[in-house]
């Protein structure tokens, strides 16, 4: 889990950030956090941090295109999905043993 805040928070840092992680990771990690403290923080945090990432994720399906594997609307949903929460959730559920 990560986030893009405080002095981070700009969308050439956002960018280059998120397509780092999705190029390493794949989708097994949350894409945005908040630390904010304030309900307008967020408002125009979230706004502007997923804008950013949505253009991170149509270069990756760009790239997955061009190589030949066409993305699902599923396949794209669970990746969205896993981005923005999902990923933390599939490992809360995790046995330890």
């Amino acid at each position: 889990i990560y986030g893009c805040w405080w002095f981070c928070n700009n969308p050439s840092i956002i960018k280059e950030i998120t397509q780092m992680r999705v190029e390493m990771l794949g989708t097994a990690f949350t894409a945005q956090h908040s630390d904010a403290r304030v309900v307008d923080q967020l408002i125009y945090k979230w706004s502007h941090s997923r804008a950013v990432i949505a253009k991170v994720l149509v270069t990756e399906y760009e790239k997955a295109i061009a190589s030949g594997w066409r993305p699902t609307r599923k396949e794209i949903r669970r990746d969205v999905g896993r981005l923005f929460g999902g990923s933390f959730s599939e490992f809360m559920t995790k046995s330890l043993k």
